[in-house]
């Protein structure tokens, strides 16, 4: 058996002799191996606009140990001879090699031939792309591949107009290959590629192919062999033919309108592309968020998309011997019964089929059938051959050596590549993203809050890779995208999902923006990788046993390890359950450590014992201002304290104000549970009534008793009264809800009038001042006491008033406890001098009952300038001008122990001398409005004299400003208006 088997190879090989050679050969196969290690023996392939091309070739050779990596991703130049008899190169890849047989040292091997981009297929990967056009991209992807083994990429942009393709702001690549993601961001664009070949068998390379990415029509070369004939089939021809052509016509529809909601213009950008027809079959989608920057760009999208779905709506099949047809070519059909030869007769070739074998005899084919068994690639050409595509029936001589099919449209019809499969789903989707990922964010160098207008930030993902990654790996191909900086120039602005509250309105919403350095839940719209939002942001690291901040203080990249604030401790004060929550911020330049100033809102509800705490800590563990309600307590960072009370408590370091435009009240009378209104002050409204009540009572009074200054008006209208009346009027006052603006809602409520404060305390009050106290009002003051008033002063007391004064008591108490009923005005100095005086006018001592004026341990002195008269019952005694007289309508007794009747004698007295009186000059302005008339109220004001500001303040409801005295000079007045 074996002499049989050697005399098999002898046979064959001895025919082969002085033939195994590229010599002459219909295709002509070079490797890295040489022009003569492999013979083609039969070729089967296809090219396609956009897919590249793949070619499975049967190779025969004298050698059946050739080491298969040594053609694996090396170089391949196919070569075909063409019925010019010039050589067509088919130029790639080895991409898979394949002993199929040998025998006796003969061998069959089959490889496959794929461009340069057949390796951006293998592996995938993630990286984002930053400010960059589509065109940068490509060109980024494609020079990672350059130098790599024996690649050497070629290719070509051929735009019609490259200006249309806009930055983008992110494009990611997204756990997907380098070919996968280069289609994808073709077919969003409507660009398409084919490739060009050139051959060079005495070159390292071999020759090389070009990627050719266009846009346009007139990128498409008219093929080598511009006009084919359309010939019957097994016709002898001088040149290659079609002897195959029909059409194909599919409906499609022939509208695109695409939407797209921009969240910065907050619109619906809508734009549509149609065909003319009777019908309208639209073709609706919503491509996702901002998927174009402007109308102008959504329209030409949807136009491309248009295209593509003409382009393909009728389509040529044809078959034939044009050993020169290659995608992304053009010809004219000659000869054909349809056509005229004009410009309906040009046609795009999209797709070519290749059916080839080499021109060995027939002793050599069926020796080798022999040796090494029927070769499959020729089988399967075999049975395509016989399809009645390429059939040509019986007695029609040999097996072609050459055959293709191609597909082909109208050259005026512009080809776009298919965007959507039979079904309408799209052939080149973007990765969808399941779920939601966490991000570091990031900033730059030193930052603590990186952001925009919009309170967008900037994150880096984990799977981001760089100098300053996660996983502290280096990107292969460091150049043309993001990579991993850790800084601001890492990914772009995402916006933030407010989280406080859902709510994000105009100019109001909730706002706690997360700062560089932690980690933020990152979820995607519609699940699009280029699209991401902030959600939330998360805890991370490992918190300290009953210690604040965290056992990993920094991770790679931006990361800062970040503990909870509040959690359940184990011992000591940190010992209670998770009851504390609320809100804790911190000072920016402590954000990465937590360990500065801070502000928080603490909800504790520890049982039994709720608490609300409102603190600002200028200072670690030092309060500078705190609200606490509840069951007060010390607190510091997770510790609970110890107790400190009940109810609320307001205290700060600094200083507190408090403003009501429409009045304030502080009272400790209890509300009325839950039903009373907010200003209810029934205790404080009866108590101003009852004094209103006794000080009028008391002025009447005074007035029967003549205890009233010349030109008083009535009691009831004394200006301290009027006063006292309004106060009680203004705790009376109620208002109604208007439904919107400041008294919105529904119902009556009661109110301050005016813009009073009140103060109300049912068991007393009590204000001490270790300084001075000052009391002071504009208009009247009133002091009402239901039982004694008390005025002590440990030195002076000086009263001063202007125009008058009526001291008047009903002189009688009513208390059961007062044992002296009658109680009158006792007006007693221990030590010094009592002293009452009148400058102008007369002084008038009158009583009802008796007068005494008596001296205890000295001398009564009366003297007048005039006279003096002394005077009872019509009796007198009168002393004027150096005389004494006396006079009486009765007996007149005079007795003595002696008497005594002198000459004239002469005593004086030394009057004081008695200061007069200047006028006064005081002034009050009144604002009004000049348009309309009514009093300018509680408007801000400056009054200036010679020396400056005399005054400044606000208006009471009136318009009246202060009444400005200037002493005893006149003075000129101005008044200014304040902002």
């Amino acid at each position: 058996m074996s002499g049989a088997v050697d005399l098999l190879v002898s046979t064959v090989v001895g025919a082969l002799a002085g033939h195994f050679t590229q010599h002459q050969r219909v295709i002509r196969l070079t490797t890295s191996n040489g022009v003569q290690s492999l013979l083609a023996e039969t070729l089967r392939g296809e090219e396609t606009i956009g897919s590249g091309f793949r070619f499975e070739l049967s190779a025969l050779s004298l050698d059946a140990a050739i080491p298969l990596k040594s053609l694996v991703g090396q170089p391949v130049l196919v070569e075909l001879l063409t019925g010019s008899e010039a050589l067509r190169p088919f130029h790639g890849h080895v991409t898979a090699a394949e002993l199929t047989g040998s025998n006796g040292g003969f061998a069959r091997y089959r490889l496959v031939i794929e461009p340069w981009t057949a390796f951006l297929r293998i592996g995938r990967d993630s990286r984002i792309f930053q400010d960059k056009s589509v065109i940068d991209i490509l060109e980024a992807v494609f020079k990672g591949y350059d130098g790599k083994g024996r690649l050497a990429p070629a290719w070509r942009f051929d735009l019609q107009d490259p200006e249309v393709y806009p930055r983008r702001s992110i494009t990611t690549q997204y756990q997907e290959s380098d070919m996968a993601f280069v289609e994808r961001l073709m077919s969003e664009e409507g660009l398409f590629c084919f490739f060009e070949h050139e051959g060079n068998p005495g070159s390292a390379g071999l020759g090389k192919h070009t990627l050719v990415i266009a846009d346009h029509n007139d990128a498409f070369a008219a093929n080598a062999q511009p006009e084919v004939r359309f010939t019957q089939p097994g016709a002898v021809m001088r040149e290659d033919s079609l002897d195959r052509w029909r059409m194909q016509a599919v409906l499609q529809t022939n509208a695109v309108e695409l939407a797209s909601w921009d969240y910065r213009s907050r619109s619906l950008r809508e734009v549509a592309s149609a065909a003319s027809g009777s019908t309208t079959l639209t073709s609706r989608d919503h491509p996702g968020a901002y998927a174009y920057q402007t109308r102008k760009q959504g329209e030409r999208i949807a136009e491309r998309q248009l295209q593509a779905l003409q382009a393909r709506q009728k389509t040529f099949i044809g078959a034939g011997t044009v050993r020169t047809f290659a995608p992304g070519t053009t010809f004219t059909l000659l000869e054909h019964g349809s056509y005229d030869g004009g410009d309906d007769a040009r046609f795009t070739i999209v797709r070519v089929c290749h059916m080839a074998h080499n021109n060995l005899n027939a002793d050599t084919d069926g020796a080798l059938t022999r040796l090494l068994g029927q070769c499959l690639l020729r089988k399967t050409n075999l049975a395509d051959l016989a399809s009645s595509l390429h059939a040509v029936g019986r007695g029609a001589g040999e097996r072609p050596v050459y055959r293709n099919r191609i597909d082909a449209i109208p050259a005026a019809t512009p080809y776009r590549g298919s965007w959507l499969d039979e079904r309408g789903h799209l052939l080149h989707p973007r990765p969808l993203v399941r779920g939601q990922q966490t991000a570091i964010v990031v900033g730059p160098a030193g930052s603590v809050i990186h952001t925009d207008r919009d309170h967008r930030i900037k994150v880096q993902f984990h799977w981001q890779r760089g100098s300053a990654s996660h996983s502290r790996l280096e990107h292969p191909v460091p150049e043309g995208h993001t990579g991993a900086p850790a800084d601001d120039q890492s990914g772009t602005w995402v916006r933030v999902a407010t989280p406080l509250a859902p709510v994000a309105g105009a100019n109001w919403g909730s706002n706690a923006l997360p700062r560089v350095g932690q980690e933020v839940l990152i979820d995607f719209l519609e699940g699009n990788i280029d699209r991401p939002v902030v959600i939330g942001t998360l805890h991370n690291g490992a918190g300290q046993a009953d210690a604040q901040n965290n056992g990993v203080a920094q991770g790679t990249g931006a990361a800062t390890g970040n503990a909870p604030a509040w959690f359940p401790g184990e011992s000591g004060a940190h010992a209670h359950p998770a009851a504390l929550s609320g809100i804790k911020s911190q000072a920016m330049q402590s954000s990465q450590d937590g360990t500065g100033a801070f502000s928080q809102l603490v909800f504790d509800d520890s049982p039994n014992e709720p608490r609300i705490a409102l603190q600002r800590h200028a200072k670690p563990h030092e309060g500078t201002a705190e609200l606490n309600l509840g069951h007060l307590r010390h607190q510091t960072d997770n510790q609970r304290l110890g107790a400190a009370g009940f109810g609320a408590e307001l205290k700060t370091a600094h200083s507190v104000a408090l403003r009501a435009a429409r009045g304030l009240l502080l009272s400790t009378e209890a509300s009325n549970g839950g039903s009373g209104h907010q200003l209810d002050s029934g205790g404080a409204q009866a108590q101003n009534e009852s004094s209103a009540r006794l000080q009028l009572s008391l002025a009447e009074t005074a007035q029967k008793h003549n205890a009233r200054l010349q030109g008083e008006t009535e009691a009831a209208k004394l200006p301290a009264l009027v006063g006292m009346q309004h106060s009680v009027e203004v705790l009376q006052a109620t208002e109604a809800g208007m439904g919107e603006g400041d008294t919105g809602g529904q119902g009556q409520a009661a109110i301050l009038a005016e813009p009073q404060l009140q103060l109300s305390a049912p068991a007393g009050i009590v204000a001490v001042t270790p300084a001075s106290a000052i009391v002071a009002a504009r208009a009247t003051s009133s002091l009402t006491a239901g039982q004694d008033i008390n005025i002590a002063a440990q030195a002076d007391w000086h009263s001063g008033v202007k125009d008058g004064i009526s001291l008047f008591t009903y002189g009688k108490a009513d208390a059961a406890d007062k044992p002296n009923k009658e109680t009158g005005i006792a007006l007693h100095a221990a030590s010094g001098k009592v002293s009452v005086q009148s400058h102008a006018d007369m002084t008038k001592l009158t009583a009802d009952k008796l007068i005494t004026v008596a001296s205890v341990g000295k001398s009564v002195t009366v003297a007048a300038k005039d006279h003096v008269m002394l005077t009872a019952q019509g009796a007198y005694i009168k002393l004027e001008g150096g005389n004494i007289m006396i006079h009486g309508p009765g007996t007149m007794s005079f007795k003595a122990s002696s008497k005594e009747l002198g000459g004239p004698a002469n005593g004086s007295f030394d009057a004081p001398e008695l200061p007069s009186s200047k006028p006064l000059f005081d002034e009050q302005f009144v604002l009004t409005d000049k348009h309309t008339g009514e009093p300018m109220a509680y408007t801000a004001y400056r009054i200036e004299g010679p020396d400056g500001v005399m005054a400044h303040g606000v208006t009471d409801k009136l318009g009246h400003t202060d009444r400005i005295s200037t002493g005893f000079k006149r003075q000129a007045l101005k008044l200014f208006l304040d902002d």
